[in-house]
C-alpha cells in the first residue's frame, strides 16, 4: 500500500467520524417546520460559501479559471447526480419510508460503488477487502426494529438516490485526477444548491426560505461547518485512495452516531448496537489495514486543468 493511499484512507476515516457526528448533531437541532429541501439549500449553500472563502484565501480560486471544458462538464454532472437530484429523491422517499429502512438502503452504497469501480476505474478487490465488505454489509442488518423491505415507491426513490451517489463517487474519482479536491467539493455544493433551489422554486416553496426564524437558522451554522469538513475530507480521500475502500470506510458513520447517542442521550448501549459497531470496525480494519495490496491503475488524463 503506497503512502498516497494510506493518506487517502486516513482522510476517509476522518470523513466517517465527521459524518457520524454530523448525523448525531442534525438529529438534535433539526427544528420542526423546516422543509427538508429548504434545509438542504441552507446547508449546501452555506458550505459552498465557506469553501469559496477558503479558495479565495488560499488563492486556489485561480484554478477555477484553468478548468478545461471536460473537467467543468464533469463537475456540473457531479452537481446533478451527487449534490442535488439524490437529495431531492432521498427526502421525497423518506416521506413514506421508515428512517431505519432508508439508512440500510443508503448504506449499501459501497456495494454499488464497487460494482461500478471494478469495470470503470479498474480497481481490484482482494481477499481481505472482500471479507471486510461482507462484515460491513452484515453490520447494517444487526439493527433492532428492521421489518424488511416493502418495495414501495419511497424505497425505490431512496435506492435511486443511493445509485446516484454511488455513480458520483466514480465520476468524482476520475475528475479529481485533474481538479483540486476543494474545488470539486465547492462546485458540488454550490451548483447542487442552485439546482435544489430551482426545484424548490418550481414547487412554489422558495418563499419558505424567507419565513424562517432566527432560532431555526442559527443551529444550522454548525451543520454547515460539519458538512464543509465532511465533503472536503471525503473528496480528498477519493482523490488519494480507491473509491471501493473510501465508501466502505464511510459506513463507520452509523456506529459512531449510535455511540454518541448512547453517551449523550440514552446513556445506554444495546447489545445489538455493540455488535453492529464491532462488526463494522472489524470490516473496516480488513478493508483499510489488512488489504495491503490495493491496486489502482495508472491514471489516464481525460482532461486538463
Amino acid at each position: 500500500m503506497t503512502d498516497t493511499i494510506k493518506r487517502g484512507l486516513v482522510f476517509a476515516l476522518f470523513a466517517a467520524f465527521i459524518s457520524g457526528f454530523s448525523i448525531f448533531y442534525n438529529k438534535l437541532i433539526i427544528v420542526k417546520g423546516i422543509d427538508p429541501q429548504i434545509f438542504n439549500i441552507l446547508k449546501n449553500g452555506g458550505a459552498a460559501v465557506v469553501l469559496f472563502s477558503y479558495l479565495l484565501a488560499s488563492k486556489k480560486i485561480i484554478s477555477l479559471t484553468k478548468l478545461s471544458t471536460s473537467s467543468f462538464g464533469k463537475l456540473l454532472f457531479i452537481a446533478f447526480i451527487g449534490g442535488s437530484i439524490p437529495f431531492i429523491l432521498y427526502f421525497e422517499g423518506l416521506k413514506t419510508t421508515p428512517a431505519l429502512t432508508a439508512n440500510i438502503i443508503q448504506k449499501s452504497m459501497f456495494l454499488w460503488v464497487a460494482i461500478f469501480a471494478i469495470p470503470i476505474l479498474k480497481e481490484t478487490i482482494n481477499r481481505w477487502q472482500l471479507i471486510g465488505y461482507f462484515l460491513v454489509l452484515g453490520s447494517n442488518f444487526v439493527i433492532g426494529g428492521f421489518q424488511g423491505f416493502a418495495g414501495n415507491v419511497g424505497e425505490l426513490l431512496i435506492f435511486a438516490a443511493t445509485l446516484f451517489w454511488s455513480l458520483e463517487n466514480i465520476i468524482a474519482k476520475d475528475v479529481l485526477k485533474n481538479v483540486d479536491a476543494t474545488v470539486g467539493a465547492w462546485s458540488r455544493m454550490f451548483l447542487g444548491a442552485l439546482i435544489i433551489g430551482g426545484f424548490v422554486a418550481f414547487q412554489g416553496k422558495l418563499g419558505l426560505l424567507f419565513s424562517l426564524t432566527l432560532s431555526q437558522i442559527l443551529p444550522i451554522f454548525v451543520s454547515i461547518i460539519l458538512l464543509t469538513l465532511y465533503v472536503t475530507t471525503w473528496y480528498k480521500a477519493l482523490k488519494l485512495a480507491p473509491a471501493t475502500a473510501v465508501t466502505a470506510i464511510l459506513i463507520l458513520a452509523t456506529p459512531i452516531t449510535n455511540i454518541l447517542t448512547m453517551i449523550f442521550i440514552t446513556h445506554t448501549l444495546s447489545g445489538e448496537q455493540m455488535i453492529q459497531a464491532g462488526v463494522a470496525f472489524l470490516g473496516v480494519i480488513c478493508i483499510a489495514l489488512l488489504s495491503s495490496r490495493v491496486i489502482i491503475p495508472i491514471p489516464t488524463r481525460l482532461g486538463h486543468t
